[in-house]
């Protein structure tokens, strides 16, 4: 999988590492299978407009990204056997670790950068 590194504009931070999932099973498979998401580690689900944590053990961040490449929605706290709502303009998703907009200042409204 590509990876990038996620910086948000706004407040200058760098938001960590992601990998891309963008063939259908990288996406089914996402997170599943994995005991922790690591600080300043993420994955990216493209295209993605709901994702959900069934047979998750650890809650996730979900950030909803438009095509602009800014936060339409967080979900900072999705626990393990739920499912997010579905956001029909959402273009991408990103999961970073639980409460992770809490920890790094972000907001929705904010614009982000992939290097």
């Amino acid at each position: 999988m590509k990876e990038f590194n996620i910086k948000n504009l706004r407040t200058d931070t760098y938001l960590g590492k992601v990998a891309i999932a963008e063939d259908t099973a990288s996406r089914m498979k996402g997170l599943l299978g994995t005991q922790e998401l690591p600080f300043f580690h993420g994955i990216i689900l493209k295209p993605c407009k709901q994702v959900h944590t069934m047979g998750m053990r650890y809650p996730i961040s979900v950030w909803y990204i438009n095509r602009q490449l800014q936060v339409i929605k967080i979900v900072d706290k999705l626990q393990p056997w739920r499912i997010a709502p579905f956001i029909r303009i959402s273009h991408l998703i990103i999961e970073f670790p639980q409460r992770w907009a809490e920890i790094t200042g972000s907001q929705e409204g904010d614009d982000l950068l992939f290097i």
